[in-house]
């Protein structure tokens, strides 16, 4: 990834839809609505889990098809995170201003 640009904001997540995976449903962020925006993703790269302290936290990193797009998503919390954008020119043009 190049030209990242770090949010670090809370996003609702308004749209899901699942995969199945071996005995296991999994669920994945479809759409996200941020400071007016709405992106809908339409493909996911990697999903994690990890800890942050004692929580643990699912890493998403999704795209629109123009952009790159990492999520976060706090299990114990239930708050999801935008944490950064990639591709600078999309990025700029639709949703850093709002950034800023």
């Amino acid at each position: 990834m190049e030209n990242i640009i770090n949010i670090n904001k809370d996003v609702s997540v308004v749209a899901y839809y699942f995969r199945n995976a071996g005995e296991r449903l999994r669920c994945f962020p479809k759409r996200i609505e941020w400071e007016g925006k709405r992106v809908d993703f339409t493909e996911t790269g990697l999903r994690h889990p990890t800890k942050k302290g004692q929580r643990m936290v699912h890493v998403f990193d999704m795209t629109d098809g123009n952009a790159d797009y990492r999520l976060e998503f706090d299990a114990e919390h239930l708050t999801w995170t935008l944490v950064s954008i990639a591709d600078i020119s999309y990025a700029q043009s639709n949703l850093f201003a709002a950034a800023h």
